[in-house]
């Protein structure tokens, strides 16, 4: 990753007490559960991510190779990885990816072919990615993705029918995609998503019941869905996710036990939940997340194992981990 300045300090712990952090607003507070909500018994509640790690930014993770991945942007800038292994039930604690990287930024993870693949945007605002091969256990240090691409905020990837997807807000705040296909080793390079969708935050993808869905905080601050199907070849194009949700940062998103799950930071600081079933076609609109927490960026959430997990950046910047169990 060229030209990335040298920070000032590792992952620190930073002073403060943990305020535990939503996309539904407090003006206009989140619609009440449906039978699709979870109950409050089924999630762990919030605990600290081992490692004393601190961030300015959103995480992300990932999981990969049997392991539980979670990256952060350090507060000097740096990017780290701490792993969990659900068979032993310990984490690796925080370390510097390979590559001396720097971002100003949130950071995209995702598992394609038989690697996992980070990307980061860079101090010069190029877009990087950095694989890593659990059979060799090395990463292939950053190197700029083709197509010239340029953001001033965090990516999103995932993995869809047979090829890995990149999006990114432009520097013009519109939304772009960029894929890479494996078995062609050829990258599309960047292109606007149809339906003319602009944002000011990062966005959040994920592969569910055979499509690609594309998640954005709206410059009006609503939260809106974009879908891709592979069979077509076409997007749905723009539409505001049921709920009346509102939020001031980037979202986050998952699927488990049959569902999709959207995670979103409220107008009030707090961390909501949408989660769609698509055998009844319905929403389950904007509940809290059990646990009272508290966040001023977006979330990371992944399946593992048999549970969700859902990262946040507390209000003193710490690392938060709550548990969704099967």
């Amino acid at each position: 990753m060229k030209r990335l300045y040298a920070g000032i300090a590792t992952l620190i712990l930073l002073v403060g007490a943990f305020i535990l952090p939503s996309v539904a607003s407090a003006a206009s507070a989140p619609n009440t559960a449906s039978p699709q909500n979870v109950a409050a018994a089924n999630w762990s509640q919030w605990s600290q991510v081992p490692g004393n790690g601190a961030t300015y930014s959103a995480l992300t993770t990932t999981n990969y190779a049997n392991k539980l991945y979670v990256f952060a942007r350090g507060t000097d800038n740096k990017i780290y990885v701490n792993s969990y292994n659900v068979r032993t039930g310990k984490w690796s604690l925080w370390s510097e990816v390979p590559g001396n990287g720097r971002t100003y930024s949130a950071l995209a993870t995702t598992n394609y072919g038989d690697s996992l693949y980070l990307f980061a945007r860079g101090t010069d605002n190029k877009i990087y990615v950095n694989s890593f091969n659990s059979r060799t256990g090395n990463w292939s240090l950053w190197s700029q993705v083709p197509g010239n691409g340029r953001t001033y905020v965090g990516l999103a990837t995932t993995n869809y029918a047979g090829t890995l997807y990149v999006f990114a807000r432009g520097t013009d705040n519109k939304i772009y995609v960029n894929s890479f296909n494996s078995h062609t080793g050829n990258w599309s390079l960047w292109s606007q998503v149809p339906g003319n969708g602009a944002t000011y935050s990062r966005l959040a993808a994920t592969n569910y019941a055979g499509r690609l869905y594309l998640f954005a905080r709206g410059t009006d601050n609503k939260i809106s869905v974009n879908s891709y199907n592979n069979d077509t070849g076409k997007w749905s194009l723009w539409s505001v996710v049921p709920g009346n949700g509102v939020t001031y940062s980037a979202l986050g998103t998952t699927t488990f036990e049959g569902q999709l799950y959207l995670f979103a930071r409220g107008t009030d600081n707090k961390i909501y939940v949408n989660s769609y079933n698509s055998s009844i076609g319905k929403w389950s609109l904007w509940s809290e997340v059990p646990g009272h927490g508290l966040t001023y960026v977006g979330l990371a959430a992944t399946n593992y194992g048999d549970n969700q997990y859902l990262f946040a950046r507390g209000t003193d910047n710490k690392i938060y981990v709550n548990v969704l169990h099967n």
